[in-house]
């Protein structure tokens, strides 16, 4: 069975550590620590957070190794020996990561596989450059039941009785765990089993908790080269800072590493960094010459840390319909 995040679950309810663990790295190779701040149903607690560590996918076959021939949508690897379809099981789904190359970073969604060849989805192969000889890595995609299963999060008859999990990249939304339905659900419309929804790996997880704090303890493997996210080019995109680092505002220098980022001495005709606390967001913009809070005095902010595992929000106010790669280069050595 795939694992996904290669990760173990553990939770200190009311400040006592209980384990409930799925699997480890043997050695784990990372831990991320999260704290889930506590709540009630009167007074629910929203705790922003994101996944960057990344897990050892376990499906037959090469995991890890050089394309021999990219097609419009498939990515044909001689010799790899995969399961036809093990790949793409909507329950234990997995990305193919392109390490280097053009496309360096770049994440795919898997949607087919036969025993050589990966039929890709999410981004455009020619746009981001990825050719013959590139080297792609498999990695497992958590979902709402492989991650979160039953009973990690307070679940109810209603999402007003019920920890609400929201998912965004460019858009949002908000599930919980309908306990008469035995399932996770969209929280409006449609009341099909969401378990195998995707948490998205370069986007932003919210948790509204209504009960004790508690602590999701992750373990898995640093990424192994640069982050590559595609942001709109014009609206709102749920990201994060690519890595399980800490990071200024001038190291994350958005206006260096993401084409057409519009600076402004005028916040109105800027582009916005917003950076999550809770349920609310600081926005940030950079004048041209310094990162400033909006709204604030023009103090320079570029020192502010954003922690890792924290979510951004990037709203781009002067582009057209479509994306533009975000690459941020790996932090570290390996």
């Amino acid at each position: 069975m795939n694992l996904p995040y290669s990760k173990f679950l553990a939770m200190a309810v009311a400040g006592a550590l209980t384990a409930t663990a799925e699997v480890a790295y043997t050695p784990p190779l990372g831990v991320e620590v999260l704290t889930i701040d506590g709540g009630t149903s009167a007074a629910p607690v929203t705790t922003p957070l994101a996944l960057t560590l990344v897990d050892r996918p376990v499906a037959a076959g090469l995991q890890r190794g050089a394309i021999t021939t990219v097609g419009a949508t498939t990515l044909t690897v001689s010799g790899a020996g995969w399961t036809a379809d093990a790949l793409a099981v909507p329950a234990f789904p997995y990305d193919v990561l392109i390490i280097d190359g053009a496309g360096a970073g770049a994440r795919l969604q898997v949607t087919a596989n036969t025993a050589d060849t990966l039929t890709v989805a999410g981004r455009d192969l020619a746009t981001l450059g990825v050719s013959d000889g590139d080297h792609f890595q498999l990695l497992p995609v958590d979902t709402l039941d492989s991650l979160f299963g039953s009973d990690t999060f307070l679940g109810g008859e209603s999402p007003e009785a019920a920890d609400v999990i929201a998912l965004g990249e460019q858009t949002r939304l908000s599930y919980y765990y309908n306990t008469t339905a035995g399932q996770w659900q969209l929280t409006t419309g449609a009341t099909d089993d969401a378990g195998a929804t995707r948490l998205p790996p370069n986007g932003m997880i919210a948790v509204v908790r209504k009960a004790d704090a508690f602590t999701l303890t992750l373990a898995g493997a640093a990424p192994v080269t640069a982050t590559n996210i595609p942001v709109a080019d014009l609206g709102t995109t749920f990201t994060h800072t690519g890595f399980p680092l800490d990071v200024t505002l001038d190291g994350l220098a958005l206006q260096t590493h993401l084409a057409g980022w519009a600076s402004n001495s005028d916040v109105d005709q800027a582009d916005l960094l917003a950076v999550a606390t809770g349920a609310s967001w600081v926005n940030y913009y950079h004048d041209g010459s310094q990162w400033v809070r909006a709204p604030g005095a023009t103090t320079n902010r570029g020192a502010v840390v954003i922690p890792a595992g924290t979510p951004i929000r990037i709203i781009k106010r002067s582009g057209v319909t479509g994306s533009t790669p975000l690459v941020l280069p790996l932090p570290y050595s390996l």
